[in-house]
């Protein structure tokens, strides 16, 4: 299988680098912060003694339960938020169709160093397999 992702960490900014460590750095946390009623209904079953003593103190499994139900509620109103604010979002601002280039091809080629004909070969295909140097610069365009 081909690498669809160009991995390329060198050619992000400090700034795009330090982002996306904070959103993978928050997301984790909140998967930690999901998870841990289950892992404390999981140590309770399995009778770890100091996880027994935390589901009592919170009010046994009837409350681990409400919890359950108020987590599902929470899930179930965001995926249905979700879901309406994308039908909006299709209905309201659909894609426009006839949208004009903002450049030309000559600032095409000039953006991505490559010639008129290269260009012309990419857009042409329907297919393009496009080749990166370690420098993230094109190498060659190729149909199929």
């Amino acid at each position: 299988m081909q690498k669809l992702i160009i991995n390329k960490p060198h050619l992000q900014s400090k700034m795009q680098r330090s982002g996306a460590f904070c959103v993978a750095a928050l997301s984790w946390l909140l998967w930690l912060y999901f998870l841990l009623p289950l892992l404390t209904l999981s140590g309770w079953l399995l009778g770890v003694k100091s996880l027994s003593n935390e589901v009592r103190w919170f009010g046994g499994y009837k409350t681990l339960l409400e919890l359950l139900q108020i987590y599902g509620g929470v899930v179930l109103v965001i995926a249905l938020l979700w879901i309406v604010w994308s039908l909006l979002r299709k209905v309201i601002k659909p894609p426009a169709a006839n949208a004009k280039p903002v450049v030309d091809n000559q600032q095409l080629c000039g953006y991505f160093q490559i010639d008129a004909e290269q260009l012309a070969q990419g857009k042409a295909a329907k297919l393009v397999t496009v080749s990166f140097d370690d420098s993230g610069h094109i190498k060659a365009i190729r149909e199929g």
